[in-house]
């Protein structure tokens, strides 16, 4: 038998008074399942061969069950009353002998409050009773980072402990605190008490087995069953009562199965017994000649089965639905794929094409529709529709397909877009039949083009030994040297080497020695408009190197000879500090451009000697005592943000420069990370000797880690540099900070 499901069908609610209402709500309701059923058949009654009408009687009983738990509660006392200890105990209690009011004047009992053992104070968990906690700005260690009055951060003697590393507790007094279980009196008060719990039991019972198991019938029965009879009880329901609304030997044989088992402190409070009559119809229906499926319809809802009871209209829709996808990719496949194919086919023809293959599977579908339901001759009708719409198909078909013959026609008339259109509706240019028509459009079409990148695809687009390539070639190379020469009369460099560059690819093998001077002029008029040096030799050099004559060739030995002297050092002349620190930059950044050159080994080897040089130079002018102006250029500052500091940061160390009358009297340095300022670990050792002797204007080596004195390393060295003083600051054998003459903390 097919299992009704929850789902109600749209019929009568009211209960059917005799076998031909039941009937006639069967029929509806078998009306409504049947639409949920994939591609339903348009007149459902059609297709029922039989209805039988029936009752059934079920029977449903609810319990409700009460536990009692006996529990202890806890709270305050008023004031401080004399301990009484436990007056009674849990497990002596019936939970069904006594009222709440008598279980807790009996059990209601004074106690010395546990956590406090009655003194009504506890130790400070915030301190653990000691009255001092850890400073939280030093964590304990008496220093902490700070700004000194010079503006720079470093660290120095913790303030918010005046460097003792503990403060006072601020949650306690001398350690203690208020018991928060009883709040200071000493006591505390438990009594016992019933915790009640409620669940419920449901039973379901039937003259039917099947019926007990339906979902419909343990919720909102009264919606598909009639009420005949119901009884209630304040606890225990006897079977006498029930005897009397039921048959007595089905209450014989079924009444024990309502046992139920009860824990140890559980009672059952009341039930409730209800008997209900429940109407059922039994559906047989068939498909032309098939064998019939019979399926059936539960209460006055006719509740239906799953759509999956259903055999044969499942059958049928899955094969409906399969030809359904069928047509439908066939609908839109056949368009879609002409559209891929390319921009030919998407005219007039293509949309008269989808029209009549869209009716072609809307009548292919009627006709599958009407043949599975054995309605032989309507679908006739449809399946020769189908076909006469198939034809007109068929025809735009073949006059959508492209033509080498037309492809040609455009190509003589001088259609060029038309025949590369058709073209590539033919298929790829590599295919034999279409090389030679292909080449003749790309000569047409370079021919014709005054663009040198147009015509280089068309140059590609070609077999490199045919004919037409040639003519092609010719014509780029003529092309290229009209639009380059033309961007050299106007000094647009930039404008003639693009058309250079995208000439070159085809041209260099053929034309190599018109490309060659191409190249030359295109360097020499660089050359002209270079501004700098290094620019004028890289220039000349390409120039050469394209195409050497004896003027291009005179005119490197000069700019050699010129670069050579700018390189060679010199002793420093009678001239302001600044002027010279401005003139090493000068030579540096001409030494640094040419020192990997590959054209002259001379002026390559005298780059080299000049950055030497000027490092050398410029790390013996010393950057305490130098002027505001020559400092910002030793430390290759732009600007300062400080009318008397000056700032360097590199990625770990931060140098600082303190000015007085417009001149660098100290320096200061210190680790750039603000989570670690150690200066003499293995990252920013070499950083700090390079900036420390740039400060003194000579190499020097960073101090080494103090000895201990009295067990105990001292926090700071002094020593001299000449003149110069240095203050170092330790911690342990880590240097934090460097001070380089009068600079203040």
């Amino acid at each position: 038998m097919s299992l009704p499901s929850q789902e109600p069908q749209a019929v009568d609610p009211m209960p059917p008074a005799d076998a031909e209402a039941i009937q006639q709500a069967a029929v509806q309701a078998f009306v409504e399942w049947t639409r949920r059923l994939p591609v339903p058949p348009p007149n459902p009654k059609d297709f029922i061969r039989s209805v039988e009408p029936k009752a059934r009687r079920a029977a449903r009983l609810y319990s409700t069950i009460t536990e009692r738990q006996v529990v202890w509660k806890d709270g305050m006392t008023q004031g401080t009353p004399d301990v009484t200890g436990l007056r009674r105990r849990a497990d002596s209690v019936d939970p069904w002998a006594e009222t709440h009011a008598s279980l807790r004047e009996s059990s209601l009992s004074i106690l010395a409050c546990s956590p406090c053992g009655g003194k009504g104070t506890v130790s400070c968990p915030n301190c653990s009773g000691r009255e001092f906690v850890q400073c939280s700005n030093c964590g304990g260690s008496r220093k902490a980072y700070g700004y000194a009055s010079n503006g720079s951060r470093r660290l120095m003697n913790c303030r918010s402990c005046n460097a003792k590393g503990m403060v006072a507790c601020p949650s306690c007094r001398s350690g203690q605190v208020t018991c928060s279980t009883c709040h200071g009196r000493g006591r505390e008060q438990r009594w016992l008490e019933f915790v009640e719990t409620v669940r419920f039991d449901f039973l379901v019972m039937s003259e039917e087995e099947e019926l007990r198991r339906l979902v419909w019938t343990k919720a909102d029965m009264e919606k598909d069953a009639k009420l005949v009879a119901e009884l209630n009880a304040n606890g225990v329901l006897t079977q006498e009562k029930v005897t009397l609304h039921l048959p007595e030997d089905w209450v014989h044989e079924h009444w024990g199965k309502t046992h139920i088992k009860l824990k140890p402190r559980e009672r059952i409070t009341s039930q409730s017994f209800q008997v209900f009559e429940v109407p059922a119809a039994r559906v047989s229906y068939a498909i032309a000649d098939a064998p019939p499926t019979t399926i059936e319809f539960e209460g006055q809802r006719m509740l239906a089965p799953p759509p999956s009871a259903d055999r044969q209209f499942t059958a049928r829709g899955r094969k409906v639905q399969a030809v359904r996808g069928l047509l439908l990719a066939l609908a839109l496949g056949i368009p879609l794929l002409y559209l891929l194919r390319g921009a030919y086919f998407w005219n007039g023809l293509l949309v008269f094409m989808s029209v009549f293959l869209g009716a072609s599977a809307l009548l292919a579908e009627r006709f599958v529709r009407d043949w599975t339901l054995g309605r032989k001759g309507r679908a006739r009708s449809w399946g020769i529709g189908a076909a006469v719409s198939a034809l007109p198909v068929a025809v735009l078909a073949m006059l959508s397909e492209p033509s080498l013959q037309d492809a040609r026609l455009h190509l003589s008339e001088g259609r060029l877009d038309d025949a590369h259109t058709e073209l590539q509706a033919l298929g790829e240019p590599e295919a034999p039949e279409l090389q030679q028509t292909w080449a003749d459009l790309h000569l047409a079409h370079a021919l014709r083009e005054q663009r040198v990148d147009e015509v280089v695809k068309d140059a590609l687009a070609m077999a490199p030994n045919a004919p037409e390539r040639a003519k092609v070639e010719q014509h780029l190379l003529s092309l290229t040297r009209q639009q380059v020469l033309a961007s050299l009369e106007r000094k647009d460099v930039a404008s003639a080497s693009a058309v250079f560059a995208s000439a070159q690819p085809v041209l260099a093998e053929i034309f190599s020695r018109d490309l060659r001077e191409l190249s030359g002029r295109i360097h020499d008029t660089e050359h002209a408009a270079c501004t700098t040096d290094p620019c004028r030799w890289e220039a000349l050099f390409a120039a050469y190197t394209a195409q050497p004559t004896p003027g291009r060739e005179r005119l490197i030995g000069q700019l050699s000879t010129a670069l050579q002297e700018q390189l060679t050092p010199k002793p420093r002349p009678k001239v302001a500090t600044l002027d010279w620190v401005l003139h090493l930059h000068k030579t540096a950044a001409l030494a640094t451009e040419l020192v990997d050159t590959p054209h002259d080994p001379q002026v390559s080897v005298r780059a080299q000697q000049a950055v030497t040089w000027v490092r050398e130079e410029r790390e013996r002018i010393p950057l305490i005592g130098a002027e505001r102006e020559v400092a910002i250029a030793l430390l290759q500052l732009t600007a300062s943000s400080h009318p008397n500091i000056l700032s360097k940061t590199t990625e770990s160390v931060a140098l600082s420069c303190e000015l007085r009358d417009g001149r660098c009297v100290g320096a200061y340095l210190a680790g750039a990370d603000k989570e670690s300022r150690v200066l003499n670990n293995l990252k920013r050792t070499p950083v700090t000797k390079e900036l420390l002797s740039r400060v003194l204007g000579h190499p020097v080596e960073l101090p080494a880690p103090p000895q201990p004195r009295g067990g105990k390393p001292p926090t700071q060295t002094t020593w001299k540099d000449g003149r110069v003083t240095l203050v170092a600051r330790w911690n342990g054998i880590y240097l934090m900070e460097l001070r380089v003459g009068e600079v203040k903390p």
